[in-house]
Parts: C-alpha cells; sequence; structure tokens
C-alpha cells in the first residue's frame, strides 16, 4: 500500500536528528569519507555520516547498508557533508534531501507494518533542486541545503567516447550510469550520444530504460516526446514513473498516467497534475 503522505516534497520531521553542513570538510586517509551504520538504539536505529561525496555514493552506501534499491534519475553535483539519525530509511532520506527532492517510497503489500515502515521496498528520487539555501527546524538543531564543493566535469570528448563504450557492457549498474552521464555530459548535438540513449530504450535492464527516458527528456531531444509516451507502456513500474517525472506540463501523459495498473504511478501523476493546476498550467 502507498502512502500518498510520502509523495511529495520530504518534510523534516521533529524525531529526526539532522545535520548538514554547509563547510568544507577534509577526511583523513584512514577515515571512511561514508557510514551507514545500523543499530538496536532507540530512535536511532539507522544513522549515516557522510563528509564531502557526491550523492550517487551516499545512496549506494545506503542501499548496501538497509537492502533497500533506491532509483533515480539525476542528482545534483555537489559534494555532501551530512549526518543524518532516524528510526527509517525514510526519516535519514528525509534528512538527507532536506526537503529537496520528491521522495517515493513503495512498502511490500504483505510485509507487517512494523516492518513496512522501517524498511520500504523501493525507493525513487525525483525533481532534486538544490538551489537557494534554505532552512528548517529539526528538533531544535538546523538543517542546512546540503552544498559543499563541486564535483569536477570530464564532459571532454575522450570521456564521452569511453561512456559511450561503457553503456555496452555486460553490467546493467555500469549501463545504468554511463547512460546517465552521457546525458549529463554529452553535448545537446551529439549524433551518437543520441543514439546512444535512443538505443538504451530497448535495454534489457529497466533502470537502464529508466536513465534512458530521463536522459532524453533532459536534453530535449526531438525523441523525448516518444520516448515517454512509449516508455508510459514499459512492464516496468519504475520506468513508467520515470516517464511521470519528466512529464513536464504533459498533461495528456500525466492524465493517462492516471489510468495506470500501479498505485505509485497513479499517485505521483495525481500529484504532478495538482502541481500544475495550482501553477494554471493544467486543463
Amino acid at each position: 500500500m502507498v502512502d500518498h503522505r510520502d509523495i511529495g516534497m520530504s518534510r523534516c520531521k521533529f524525531w529526526t536528528v539532522c545535520l548538514l553542513s554547509l563547510m568544507p570538510t577534509i577526511v583523513s586517509a584512514g577515515e571512511e569519507a561514508v557510514r551507514v551504520i545500523l543499530t538496536q538504539d532507540a530512535g536511532a536505529e539507522l544513522q549515516l555520516e557522510a563528509q564531502q561525496l557526491p550523492l550517487p555514493q551516499i545512496l549506494k552506501k545506503i542501499t548496501e547498508a538497509t537492502g533497500v534499491p533506491i532509483h533515480y534519475s539525476v542528482l545534483p553535483k555537489e559534494l555532501v557533508t551530512a549526518t543524518c539519525v532516524g528510526t527509517t530509511v525514510k526519516q535519514v532520506l528525509e534528512c538527507l534531501f532536506n526537503k529537496k527532492a520528491d521522495l517515493i517510497f513503495r512498502y511490500a503489500k504483505n510485509a507487517s507494518k512494523n516492518v513496512s515502515i522501517k524498511r520500504p521496498a523501493e525507493v525513487w528520487v525525483m525533481g532534486t533542486n538544490f538551489g537557494a539555501e534554505e532552512t528548517c527546524t529539526t528538533a531544535g538543531m538546523q538543517a542546512r541545503n546540503p552544498v559543499a564543493g563541486t564535483q569536477e566535469q570530464a564532459g571532454d570528448a575522450k570521456g564521452v567516447d569511453k561512456l559511450l563504450e561503457q553503456v555496452k557492457t555486460q553490467d546493467p549498474e555500469q549501463r545504468a550510469d554511463a547512460v546517465a552521464l552521457l546525458a549529463a555530459e554529452g553535448k545537446t548535438d551529439d549524433a551518437n550520444v543520441n543514439s546512444a540513449l535512443v538505443s538504451a530504450l530497448s535495454d534489457k535492464n529497466a533502470d537502464v530504460r529508466a536513465q534512458a527516458v530521463s536522459g532524453l527528456a533532459r536534453r530535449e531531444s526531438g525523441d523525448a516526446s516518444v520516448a515517454l509516451q512509449n516508455a508510459m507502456q514499459d512492464g516496468n513500474a519504475s520506468v513508467r514513473l520515470m516517464a511521470v517525472s519528466n512529464a513536464g506540463d504533459n498533461t495528456a501523459l500525466l492524465q493517462q498516467a492516471l489510468s495506470d495498473s500501479d498505485e505509485t504511478v497513479r499517485a505521483f501523476a495525481a500529484t504532478k497534475l495538482e502541481r500544475l493546476s495550482g501553477d494554471g498550467k493544467a486543463q
């Protein structure tokens, strides 16, 4: 069952200790840059500490520690320093993103209430927007926009050529990473990049297909409209969810998603239509 309250901009919760620092942090050679700790301490069962790391690396560590898959289309490139403590994966992710992303949680239908609340079956991070600094108060502590540095980008021709080779590997995780990076770094008029993204739409791995949908939409490719429409027919809900996330003001596609077989897709589409209606863009 999907709790619609879990869909939309995340909120800082009073029971979550959340500290995000804007100050650069130097990590010693022998010190781990990210730690995810599971404990039996009430209210602190899940603890995250990260120092000057990109978000994908932090999310990967959370997945490794908890077993919860975390899907995303595009994340900010800034380095993050964060300390988050909570009872659930949901609370820690809300702290980490500090109201700067749409977090969607899918819970196993047959799981007991206590288990499902603590460990969702899957998580999607949508619509990240790390812009101007904002603050919110949590249990007397202040949470800030987690921007502490900027990664160097390797958007040169050699880097793009390497990514074009990586999309052909047998490892689906590497293919998905390559597709995501190509979308961000390849020139918008690069025919080879666009061709690779289009080819990835039919990849056998759902994560790769989802990244291709997001990439074409972000690059405003001429193939984007067709890609979004075709993605709504994909057999995997995460691909359809990615299409909804990248629908923009395409109310026709969002209306179509309201009849999707997956409850999460329907709920997310309804949320986006509600926002468009508030902005005066929905018909």
